[in-house]
């Protein structure tokens, strides 16, 4: 969860699409997300476009809100810029890995709140593999 390349800012619109789940606990979910970045030592600005699996667990079930865990795991990425405060993070390929706590609320559990950690890397594939490190995000939705 480390990348030599920290992001200083940025925005990450998502969209996830359940799939698979077990009445209490687990869930699967498909989604795709389109990230728009700044780097905190040169300000350099990058994109990515990603696909992703992702895993829920909901740990603590009450009548106002479900509590989960959720990690994604080697979506594959297309990234903008090769590289980033001056450290090469390998070819335009790579993955996008996350994990964060969030609550889906109210009646019909329709919004979502939630932190996460991101971390962009090509896993050792190519040659070069700085990384890019997304400190905590905070993320907003709507389930329909």
């Amino acid at each position: 969860w480390r990348g030599h390349a920290k992001v200083d800012f940025g925005v990450a619109p998502h969209y996830e699409r359940n799939v698979f789940h077990t009445r209490k606990v687990f869930a699967l979910d498909f989604g795709v997300s389109a990230g728009f970045y700044k780097t905190r030592q040169n300000d350099d600005r990058f994109s990515t476009l990603s696909l992703y699996p992702l895993f829920r667990f909901t740990f603590i079930r009450t009548k106002q809100a479900d509590f989960y865990f959720g990690y994604s795991l080697a979506g594959p990425t297309y990234i903008s810029k090769t590289t980033l405060d001056g450290l090469n993070t390998g070819r335009h390929f790579t993955f996008q890995d996350f994990m964060g706590v969030g609550v889906f609320a109210g009646r019909n559990r329709h919004l979502n709140a939630g932190v996460k950690i991101n971390h962009y890397s090509n896993g050792n594939i190519f040659t070069q593999n700085a990384g890019v490190k997304i400190p905590l995000t905070f993320s907003l939705g709507y389930a329909f």
